[in-house]
């Protein structure tokens, strides 16, 4: 192999990895032969403006650099991947409260058993994701990255665990102020039900506690939608700072 050919391979490598797990490239019903053609046209860009190998990379260095380049794009996936979960784990919440995580079932599209409201809050996040063009700053970091933690740095002085774990904290945080409004409404929906159930014992309120937390759910959940898609919205611009972080820590 040329040189040019195992720089080809090796950015593609860290692109193909990152399309792989982010969930706003990684959907299956996005084809295999398209991600590999994105792949294919993010790699381009990216051979035209970093440096070229002076010479052919021996075979050692080849698979160790090939590792490397396989680590940052799941890390920079993975980050993409954590803030989508947030949000998915925030509808889970609401559904556990309301009654609907009983009845999740298994989601081919994401690849796990998902709930109601975490496949809408999923899809909602998505929608925002490429109609707000968060794909194109992620697009664009991605390709910073290279500027970064390029293809022949082979020593991190620094690998950003800390970080990771703030990130953890952040998103478990930002799934439960998501989730607060409808839960508060499931609750005030179980507080009716028991002022109900005392007042008026002849009523049973195990029949009637299903249907009413639902609709009440449903009802607050278009008043809330405004609100929600602005906080999902402002959510995302922290996933392009974190990237960001988690690079520059590298250094």
């Amino acid at each position: 192999m040329t040189g040019d050919v195992q720089q080809f391979l090796l950015v593609m490598i860290r692109m193909t990895v990152f399309i792989a797990i982010s969930p706003g490239f990684s959907h299956a019903s996005f084809p295999t032969v398209s991600k590999v053609a994105l792949a294919v046209a993010m790699t381009l860009p990216v051979m035209a403006v970093i440096p070229a190998f002076q010479t052919e990379l021996a075979m050692g260095s080849f698979v160790f650099i090939a590792v490397k380049e396989l680590f940052i794009g799941m890390a920079l996936g993975y980050i993409t991947l954590l803030f989508f979960t947030s949000v998915e784990i925030a509808g889970s919440l609401v559904d556990f409260q309301v009654g609907f995580s009983m009845g999740s079932i298994y989601d081919p599209s994401i690849g796990v058993n998902a709930s109601y409201y975490g496949r809408i809050y999923y899809w909602i996040s998505i929608m925002i994701f490429f109609i707000a063009n968060i794909h194109h700053m992620v697009i664009t970091t991605l390709v910073e990255s290279f500027r970064w933690a390029p293809l022949d740095q082979l020593e991190f002085s620094h690998i950003g665990m800390e970080g990771i774990v703030t990130l953890f904290g952040l998103l478990f945080s930002t799934a439960i102020q998501l989730a607060i409004p409808l839960i508060i409404v499931a609750l005030l929906s179980e507080l009716t039900l028991a002022l109900i159930s005392r007042t008026v014992p002849q009523i049973n309120v195990l029949i009637l506690g299903m249907p009413m937390k639902t609709l009440s759910s449903l009802i607050f959940m278009f008043f809330f939608l405004p609100i929600l898609m602005r906080n999902i919205g402002e959510l995302f611009p922290d996933m392009i700072r974190y990237m960001n972080e988690w690079l520059y820590s590298l250094q």
